[in-house]
């Protein structure tokens, strides 16, 4: 009586408002203000109904991030709204590509969550600095430092990977050696124009490259590539430096710059990324079911339910209003 009879939930107060939700398999995913929210019925847990203590709705909090959160908003946000089986074919496994993205997002909140750490590090070692409660001789450590910026490298690589994943599920492989744009490329150069398109897929393409040699330096160190983090030093000045990273790569280098800075500029750069191809591939494999509509993706000014692309349909060219068609012929 308890399972079959009506219930509530709500998501944590400190989530703010419910912008959007999904049912993705078996469970129901809610984007709100400042977080990701998933539940299941309690029959999904105890489907013999053998305890009624259960709740009605069991929760999972999936991300500290939701729609005011511009990684969210190019990630999750915007797959929640672009991934949709009216405007995509069936070819397209709607489940499977959100799944990539919510994976995406929880490697992304990785990387931002160990910024935060370090940068939380680094203002309680401010403080005891200012406060005269350090000495000099002694320089300050951050726990488990090169692990963490390691576990951040590699996150950003399995971003880049569920780009490449996404894109298999809209141009798929005719053979498994083929890299992983043979069929999106040149369509995208197709639906813009060679010219229109160069610099986007340059810069685009840039990125992804850049996370996937910087892991690469990371795991296949050697005389042309390595990477190396640095944790606090004393300057000359009598001053703590925070910890930095250089990376050598005959491709992709980067100076010895902080970590904090690094790590948060390859968030926002990949995660532009997501959302410019995951807009291209849906608008190039739009479905259309009716002569007198078209559909698009557009960009907006302001976000919808935390995304700034969405879908948009109006008439096709030539087709008259509704409702002011040619009159008929006498009879």
């Amino acid at each position: 009586m308890i399972r079959d009879s009506a219930g509530s939930m709500s998501i944590p107060a400190d989530h703010g408002n419910i912008v959007s939700v999904k049912v993705i398999g078996d469970r129901m995913y809610f984007i709100a203000q400042r977080g990701l929210t998933s539940a299941v019925m309690a029959d999904h847990i105890d489907p013999e109904r053998i305890n009624a203590d259960i709740p009605p709705v069991v929760q999972t909090v999936e991300l500290a991030y939701g729609a005011e959160d511009p990684m969210m908003q190019r990630t999750v946000c915007a797959a929640f709204e672009l991934i949709d089986p009216t405007y995509l074919p069936q070819s397209v496994d709607r489940d499977a590509v959100l799944t990539i993205v919510i994976e995406a997002a929880q490697s992304l909140a990785l990387v931002k969550d160990t910024v935060q750490e370090l940068q939380d590090h680094q203002a309680d070692v401010r403080k005891q600095a200012e406060a005269g409660e350090l000495s000099r001789g002694h320089v300050p450590r951050t726990p488990n430092l090169r692990g963490k910026v390691r576990q951040c490298i590699a996150a950003l690589r399995d971003v880049e990977v569920g780009i490449k994943q996404v894109a298999g599920h809209f141009y798929p492989k005719e053979n498994p050696k083929d890299p992983w744009d043979k069929a999106f490329k040149p369509a995208l150069e197709a639906a813009l124009g060679a010219e229109n398109a160069a610099d986007q897929i340059i810069n685009t393409w840039a990125v992804m490259d850049r996370v996937a040699d910087h892991r690469h330096a990371m795991i296949h160190a050697d005389a042309t590539k390595s990477l190396t983090v640095f944790d606090y030093g004393l300057e000359p000045d009598g001053h703590f430096c925070a910890p930095t990273i250089e990376i050598a790569h005959p491709k992709n280098p980067v100076p010895r710059h902080d970590v904090g800075d690094f790590l948060s500029r390859q968030v926002a750069e990949i995660a532009e990324v997501f959302e410019a191809l995951l807009a291209h591939m849906c608008d190039l494999n739009v479905r259309h079911l009716n002569d007198m509509f078209v559909s698009h993706v557009t960009a907006l000014e302001e976000p919808r339910n935390g995304s700034f692309v969405v879908w948009s349909t109006r008439m096709a060219e030539g087709v008259p209003p509704l409702g002011q068609g040619q009159p008929a012929e006498p009879a």
